[in-house]
């Protein structure tokens, strides 16, 4: 019989953070780097592999000389780059374009500065991986994929070909030792944890990573591999690189079972990151929205004669693929991290902000237009109607009575007067009907006399609020709300804010009270012991287009009478441990409701939900990295990217939010997870124990939107997605005021449109300058043939791919999408 042929690749896991700051983590990397450069000096026979771009990046900026040498061993062959993102990210919260960004920063500069094509996928880290890595990855050029957390450790099994949502297959292995990636550090049990892979490998040929990085590489174990080779006649242990082992594999690839999904399986995924440091996932999606936002716009204003910012794009890149970072963006590094990081995020989102100012700025200039007004720009390749509110301020030598936007219904929200009854400063919303990423005008109209522009006004003994699409009725006393369809068919049994214990880390949730007790506390719940949610405040309001309800409430640690008290009533309340704000509001024509939580919370220990009680059964969908994922309903959380749906009985409820991904679907019950509080980095299960008292959450205020859509039918008939989605990534209003040169028209433009069921991506300058990338991908998972529609034609349309190397003519056919299929286009001008 055949030996048993062992492939052992030593490797360095780089954390750019994690346990340490960037400080440490820059030391760590030179003190391995040297290492390894001498190894592969003494021993020519020597592998060893890097996994992100950066690392070497950062050895080439402080210490040139040793670069040098990296670079002599690299076009020698003894060092090895697996994966070669720019850093390893997260697969899910920073979402799909961003997650490409990396491999697409990564390999490039790999390439141009080592002659390196990468071709083998190496994500030890991340926690669980999206459906559609295969095609992305495969996409990207990569051949293999080897990757650490997600699977079920299967015997036999740790070898399988795994299929995206489009269908493309890649050849992957899964660490599936109890070391994971660290197995071939421990020369002690060399022999035991050979057996162990043996166990699980599904060929002859056995993956044995050393994964250095919490250590230097132990130089003793080259001995071990020497000694053991000589006395086990069964096996044949080489140091190769893993290129070697999975053509290996690929001989036997008719014997491999076929995986389809996404990994978020066993016992190494970590469903509390998904809510850890929620003020990191909410403000990272709005740094997200902003660089996809600001370069779509000033990749038309370029188009339009304005020079492209890219030094500045690029800047704002590298500090955005700094917090997809999959120990970064979750929340699992120490304090220290985020304290050094936060005003970097700041300056993100600021300078982020002006560049896509600056580009609308330009392209609004270029609207023939005389006068003032609100001019409104859609980031989406979809058409869109959403409500917008506008801020207009206006000096003192204006002599402004009442404001109005033509073609539009619009309202009042905020306004100040001076003492003489002229405005100063304004809030006004109006239903904007915007086409696809393009450009709406809506003309301001001001008047010394009133133009009867209404404002929102109290109603009082009012519980509910509806419009022809849907009805939301609360409970006054409670905070507890229902929600039913225009046709009064119930869907919402209840909408309620709950709590409950966290005694867990920044990487688990853990609850020890909930067989006890149940949860800790909620709306409605009046148990004597719990705390107690307090509505103080009520009101409902109603406006030409919008309706809302409005609760300030507390929560309390303690009240008394706390028994009996359905006879005496509550006579005080003590220790306030929370404050809330909901506002749920709905618009006149839109089948939406959005809700808006505030919330300051100084209770340790909490797990904060939003709860909703459906009233039908149904199953479960979500948004994921350029596609759509059916679930298993079950009791753990699960992260999303925009959106979720459930659906049945000939209807369903898609929800969507603005940086909210961890939420969980248990038989009939969603849970938002709002945020957790711990103070641990880990109970030494799965890192040191730690103190993060950031992430415990207290005294910070938040503010959460999300937003229910009824729908009819299946979430496909309901094109789900573009509500979904304009309500994530909203319309930006931009107040105009002067003319234009009139190269654009008035009225409203699209600069781009897609079919319905294909989603834009990203719209940017190519890499090399000379071009426009676009990258779209098919959402229903349905064929599409189409042609795409840009205001300015190209001399020549080419398909390209991820990492923007290949270039091959379109031949002017028409282009052919399959399900769920990513598709990137290089535009010549």
């Amino acid at each position: 019989m055949a030996k048993w042929k062992v492939f052992f690749f030593p490797h360095f896991h780089y954390d750019v953070v994690w346990k340490f700051d960037r400080k440490d983590y820059s030391y760590i990397n030179l003190r391995l780097l040297r290492q390894v450069i001498a190894l592969c000096s003494l021993f020519p026979e020597f592998k060893f592999g890097f996994e992100d771009a950066y690392q070497l990046m950062e050895v080439e900026r402080e210490n040139p000389q040793l670069f040098e040498r990296l670079e002599k061993a690299v076009r020698a062959g003894c060092i090895r780059v697996v994966d070669g993102q720019y850093l390893m990210a997260d697969s899910y919260l920073p979402g799909g374009e961003v997650f490409v960004r990396e491999i697409l920063y990564g390999k490039r500069y790999l390439k141009e500065r080592l002659g390196l094509n990468v071709l083998v996928g190496w994500i030890t880290d991340s926690f669980g991986l999206n459906a559609q890595i295969p095609q992305i990855y495969r996409d990207a050029g990569y051949k293999w994929l080897a990757f650490g957390r997600g699977a079920e450790r299967k015997p036999g099994r740790s070898e399988f070909w795994w299929r995206g949502l489009d269908g493309t297959t890649i050849l992957t292995h899964y660490f599936s030792s109890n070391h994971s990636y660290h197995v071939g550090l421990f020369a002690e049990y060399f022999k035991e944890n050979l057996e162990e892979l043996k166990h699980y490998a599904a060929t002859r040929n056995i993956l044995m990573p050393c994964g250095v990085g919490s250590c230097p590489f132990p130089e003793w174990i080259l001995k071990v591999i020497d000694d053991f080779n000589r006395s086990n006649p069964d096996y044949e242990v080489e140091i190769a690189p893993p290129e070697e082992f999975f053509k290996a594999v690929e001989k036997e690839g008719d014997k491999l079972e076929t995986v389809e999904g996404e990994m978020y399986e066993g016992e190494r995924i970590f469903e509390g990151v998904w809510s850890t440091r929620m003020w990191l996932k909410l403000e990272g999606f709005k740094a997200r929205n902003l660089i996809l936002n600001a370069e779509k716009f000033a990749t038309i204003a370029w188009l339009l004669g304005k020079p492209y910012p890219r030094e500045r794009l690029a800047e704002a890149w590298r500090k955005m693929l700094f917090l997809a970072f999959h120990d970064v963006i979750t929340g699992t590094s120490i304090d220290e991290v985020y304290e050094d990081f936060r005003e970097d995020l700041e300056e993100l989102k600021a300078g982020l902000a002006e560049t896509l100012r600056e580009a609308l700025t330009h392209i609004s200039s270029q609207i023939s237009l005389e006068g003032e007004a609100v001019i409104v720009f859609n980031p989406n390749a979809f058409p869109v109607r959403q409500y917008v509110e506008e801020e207009l301020e206006f000096d003192r030598a204006e002599r402004v009575r009442d404001v109005a936007v033509e073609d539009a219904p619009c309202e009042v929200v905020e306004e100040e007067r001076d003492g003489e009854g002229w405005l100063r400063r304004v809030k006004i919303g109006f239903l904007a009907e915007v086409p696809p990423l393009g450009y709406r005008v809506y003309k301001l109209s001001k008047s010394q006399l009133s133009l009867k522009t209404e404002g929102r006004r109290k109603i009082s003994g009012k519980n509910s609020i509806g419009n022809s699409l849907v009805r939301v009725e609360a409970d006054p006393h409670t905070g507890i709300c229902r929600i039913l369809d225009g046709e009064g068919r119930e869907l919402v049994k209840s909408f309620l804010l709950e709590l409950e214990n966290e005694v867990g880390s920044v990487y688990t949730h853990r609850d020890i009270s909930m067989q006890l007790i149940g949860v800790v506390g909620a709306e409605g719940d009046t148990s004597p012991n719990k705390p107690r949610f307090h509505v103080e405040e009520f009101t409902a309001e109603e406006g030409p287009i919008s309706k809302r309800l409005k609760f300030k409430e507390k929560v309390y640690g303690c009240y008394w009478p706390y028994r009996l008290r359905e006879h005496y009533g509550v006579e005080f309340y003590r220790q306030e441990l929370m404050d809330v704000e909901k506002e749920i509001t709905i618009f006149e024509g839109l089948p939406l409701i959005d809700f808006k939580i505030k919330l300051k919370n100084r209770f340790p220990h909490v797990r904060v939900r939003a709860r909703f009680d459906l009233a039908f059964e149904g199953k479960y969908l979500s948004s994921t990295a350029f596609g759509v994922v059916e679930r298993e309903k079950q009791a753990k959380d699960f992260p999303m990217e925009e959106w979720i749906d459930y659906e049945g009985e000939g209807r369903g409820l898609a929800l969507s939010t603005r940086g909210i991904p961890g939420h969980q679907v248990l038989e009939n019950r969603v849970y938002l997870t709002l945020l957790r509080s711990v103070d641990l980095l880990s109970h030494g299960d799965k890192g040191p124990i730690t103190p993060v008292r950031d992430a415990l959450e207290l005294g910070r205020e938040y503010e959460f939107r999300f937003a229910l859509i009824p729908h009819e039918g299946g979430w496909r008939e309901a094109k789900i997605w573009r509500e979904a989605l304009s309500f994530a990534n909203p319309p930006i209003p931009l107040r105009w005021r002067g003319g234009g040169r009139g190269s654009l028209p008035y009225g409203r433009f699209s600069f781009l449109s897609l079919p319905e069921n294909v989603l834009l991506s990203c719209l940017k300058q190519s890499e090399d300058g000379e071009g426009v990338v676009l990258r779209c991908y098919e959402t229903a998972g349905e064929p599409v043939t189409f042609h795409p529609s840009l205001f300015r034609k190209p001399r020549q349309l080419l398909l390209s791919n991820i990492t923007e190397e290949k270039a091959e003519e379109a031949g002017g056919k028409p282009i052919k999408l399959g399900p769920f299929k990513i598709l990137t286009l290089l535009l010549k001008f």
